[in-house]
């Protein structure tokens, strides 16, 4: 399953808005409209120990694709 995923990266000096297509694995026979809320929890708890310190990363919204 694919789900679009919109966040900014905030710093001391401003915010910049992001995007990407985050790719999880679901059940071969789920019918659910919802995001897999948690695996793209996890995904932004990876991101974020990529950035400086000093950055936060905020996710404001994502949808299944």
């Amino acid at each position: 399953m694919k789900t679009y995923v919109s966040y900014v990266i905030q710093d001391d000096k401003g915010h910049v808005h992001k995007a990407d297509v985050v790719e999880t694995q679901s059940p071969p026979y789920t019918f659910n409209s919802d995001p897999q809320v948690a695996a793209v929890m996890e995904w932004a708890e990876e991101k974020k120990k990529a950035l400086p310190q000093n950055q936060e990363l905020i996710i404001t919204g994502m949808y299944k694709v």
